[in-house]
């Protein structure tokens, strides 16, 4: 009885060590971007002195929040086009492809930022 015991302990010990492993999660950069914690505080922290919302918001566009970051400036062009970051006002005047670069008169932002923003963008620009 003992020895059978002993088996089944060992049995035991050994099955669950050959388990595979638990997938691990995505790393941040695979998954989707996130509106309220990727975007937001980059736009914040970059455009606020000049898209600041109200009347006084620079070309019209407010980037205090969701629906004016989504939404139309003073020239009617909407800023973002989900699913489509190189057609996007927002993206395209970040990366310079549409001049004055934004945000004007700042350092622009780097790479790891516009790599987020165009990944938020293309996957739909989704308030999350």
């Amino acid at each position: 009885m003992k020895a059978l015991a002993l088996l089944f302990a060992t049995l035991l010990i050994v099955g669950c060590g050959s388990q595979p492993a638990a997938p691990k999660a995505d790393p941040p950069a695979a998954s989707g971007a996130s509106f309220a914690k990727d975007i937001q505080p980059m736009l914040t922290q970059t455009c606020m002195p000049c898209h600041a919302g109200g009347k006084d918001a620079k070309a019209g566009y407010d980037l205090t929040c969701y629906s004016g970051t989504m939404g139309n400036g003073s020239d009617s062009t909407p800023n973002v086009i989900p699913g489509n970051a190189d057609s996007s006002l927002l993206f395209r005047r970040l990366t310079g492809a549409l001049q004055p670069q934004m945000p004007k008169g700042r350092p622009p932002l780097n790479a790891d930022q516009l790599t987020t923003i165009r990944k938020w963008i293309d996957q739909g620009a989704k308030n999350n």
